[in-house]
């Protein structure tokens, strides 16, 4: 100590005021470099409040939402922020998506697609996980509604590969929500890939009843009672259409019941108080159900059910609301009492049969539904024949 300081005894003045100088010097670049950074950070905060808030809109207000990311990503750097870049590229992929179910559907969900691709590029499994789970369950939910457009079959397998790459991290036991969530989706585009080819068809159903068992084993009646419905209804579509592949008796009987089974399930939660237009809409799953049932067992007795439920679906289905929907209810129903003519009540259920199928060619226009109204007209004829 006592050396050191005879060194600076013995400095000049000169070469003091030059250590003086530069010590003060370093500590303005410090001090301005701080300033720089909390201004970069104040910026990126605001920037970070801006991208929360389109996130909150998406669903909402996709046009704002739009404008809010076109506002801030220019101000970002995919190579300087990309976590940010990437978080802006899916959130305007979200609201292509939203956009997409109100105007120039395949547009958007093409514009949506890109989007998703573009986070991706960033989002990639090894440095974001979470991220890219995130955006690949949007990208496939993204192809599946594209797929009922065009390319059913290949646009199909690119949603089940999206699919597929978001369970690689959304495993059942580290994130069990999103993990029966996405379950769900891949059943669903199983499901849908099993209309594309008929001697597939059974193998694909097989593996989307697997998917929503698997969903369901996390989204059970007590702790997720909303998303269980949604999954015990498409279990119980799959099961339906199960039953139309493997037509012995037997199989088609155990497939029919597990269907009926499914949406009981189903409506357990959802209620005609709570949840009127899925409570119609497993109704009239539930009659289709049982109208096929009648082909195997208890004829008269699984008709009656059939009638039932889809009398229950129209008390929400009504032609002034839900006038598509209204429409395919009464051509069902008159199905139902075409067939239970031939068990009872001839005249009287045949009555029934041609009063529900008019009701249907009340929406089902001939210049505005053709094939439609070409099909309901061809069972009316039917109907009226036997009435004579």
């Amino acid at each position: 100590m006592g050396e050191n300081m005879s060194m600076l005894s013995a400095m000049t003045d000169t070469e003091t005021y030059t250590i003086i100088g530069a010590v003060l010097g370093l500590l303005g670049f410090i001090i301005s470099y701080l300033q720089y950074r909390s201004k970069k950070n104040k910026e990126i905060e605001a920037i970070i409040i801006k991208i929360e808030s389109a996130e909150d809109i998406h669903d909402i207000n996709p046009f704002k939402a739009l404008d809010i990311y076109s506002e801030v990503i220019y101000t970002l750097s995919p190579d300087k922020h990309p976590p940010l870049y990437a978080r802006i590229r899916h959130g305007e992929g979200a609201c292509y998506y939203t956009l997409s179910s109100i105007n120039n559907k395949e547009d958007n969900l093409r514009r949506a697609i890109t989007a998703y691709e573009e986070a991706l590029k960033i989002r990639t499994i090894e440095k974001y996980p979470l991220d890219y789970a995130a955006t690949q369950n949007s990208l496939g939910n993204a192809y599946s509604v594209l797929s009922q457009i065009r390319d059913k079959e290949e646009i199909l397998h690119l949603a089940v590969r999206a699919y597929l790459e978001a369970l690689i991290i959304r495993t059942a036991d580290k994130f069990p929500m999103e993990h029966a969530a996405t379950q769900n989706n891949l059943g669903n585009a199983y499901q849908s890939l099993s209309e594309v080819r008929e001697k597939d068809k059974e193998d694909k159903l097989t593996l989307a009843i697997r998917a929503y068992e698997e969903a369901l084993v996390l989204r059970t009646e007590d702790e997720h009672p909303v998303e269980y419905a949604v999954t015990q209804n498409n279990l119980g579509n799959a099961y339906v259409s199960l039953s139309q592949v493997r037509t012995q008796v037997q199989d088609k009987e155990k497939n029919l019941e597990l269907a009926i089974e499914a949406y009981n399930e189903a409506l357990k939660i959802r209620t005609i108080g709570k949840y009127p237009v899925e409570y119609a809409r497993t109704q009239n799953s539930l009659g289709l159900a049982y109208r096929n049932m009648s082909q195997v067992r208890d004829r008269e007795y699984n008709l009656d059910l059939a009638i039932e439920a889809y009398t229950e679906a129209l008390k929400i289905r009504t032609a002034d609301e839900f006038p598509l929907e209204y429409a395919a209810t009464q051509n069902n129903l008159g199905a139902a009492y075409r067939n239970l003519s031939n068990l009872r009540d001839k005249e009287e259920n045949l009555s029934m049969a041609v009063k529900a199928y008019e009701e249907a060619l009340s929406i089902y226009q001939q210049y505005d539904y053709p094939h439609l109204y070409e099909l309901v007209m061809a069972n009316l004829d039917k109907a009226v024949k036997m009435l004579q």
